[in-house]
């Protein structure tokens, strides 16, 4: 399948989805304010502690109140891009459910970034060979830090979508970056403009930053996964009426509406 109508796809089922459940997008945000940067923010600002102690505890505080709210928006707007009902009580077992795997995942990534970090740094310094060798070293440690950046944008979504282990998550993560490199990037790049576009505004921080960039994301990997399901599956022809209905209702196009809807939203 080509690039572009999956690009036009997911971007329109993004839109959709977020234009026909912004009030609990909002709702939902709200909760992760409450639960991660608030926390965070206030640890920060008035623990009173030294400045070494505090920083070091406000990192604590940060990544379990992150893992903990991130798990329960990704796993409640994974079901609404799947046109499934979503009931925002039931945050609290959904970021339960998945907090300990997403904590894992922040640290893992959070010790490989340090890693690589200090081996840039060290590489950088290296004068072997007139410092060639140091700036060739240092360069792959930064393409695999910049494919580590682009395997988040299935990370989370992958996690709670197929509620896998932490080796899987990862290992599915990098194989789709390898098989869709082009989508990735644009992908990241997307979802990194939503991210800043709307956390420099302030108030999108409250009320939409976390839950729009999770439905981005999760109907990124849902297409993406029923594009490669549906290029690789080998192809049957329906034996019964009972699977050529089937089969019409799977290639029946979920979201019908177009962008001129919004100017006439009567005619549907």
């Amino acid at each position: 399948m080509p690039l572009a109508p999956l690009i036009t796809r997911i971007y329109k089922k993004a839109f959709w989805n977020t234009y026909d459940n912004i009030g609990q997008l909002i709702l939902l945000n709200l909760i992760w304010f409450l639960i991660f940067p608030l926390p965070t923010f206030l640890a920060f600002r008035y623990l009173p502690l030294s400045p070494y102690p505090r920083i070091g505890l406000t990192i604590a505080i940060g990544l379990i109140t992150y893992s903990y709210a991130t798990s329960g928006v990704f796993a409640l707007t994974a079901r609404l891009v799947d046109y499934r009902e979503i009931a925002l009580r039931r945050f609290t077992g959904a970021a339960a459910t998945f907090f300990p795997r997403m904590l894992a995942l922040g640290l893992i990534f959070g010790a490989v970034f340090f890693v690589l970090f200090q081996s840039t740094r060290f590489y950088l310094n290296l004068k072997v060979a007139g410092g060639i060798m140091g700036f060739f070293l240092a360069g792959v440690q930064m393409w695999i830090a910049a494919f580590l950046l682009l395997m988040q944008v299935y990370l989370f979504p992958l996690l709670v979508a197929r509620d896998w282990r932490v080796g899987r998550t990862l290992k599915w993560s990098a194989m789709l970056v390898v098989l869709k490199p082009g989508l990735t990037i644009l992908m990241f790049l997307q979802a990194l403009a939503i991210f800043l576009l709307v956390g420099v505004t302030g108030i999108g921080v409250v009320v939409l930053l976390m839950s729009l960039t999770s439905v981005f994301l999760n109907t990124t990997l849902r297409e993406t996964l029923r594009e490669i399901e549906e290029t690789t599956e080998p192809k049957k022809k329906p034996t019964s009426w009972k699977e050529i209905f089937e089969e019409r209702d799977r290639k029946k196009e979920e979201e019908t509406r177009t962008f001129k809807d919004l100017l006439r939203p009567w005619d549907n």
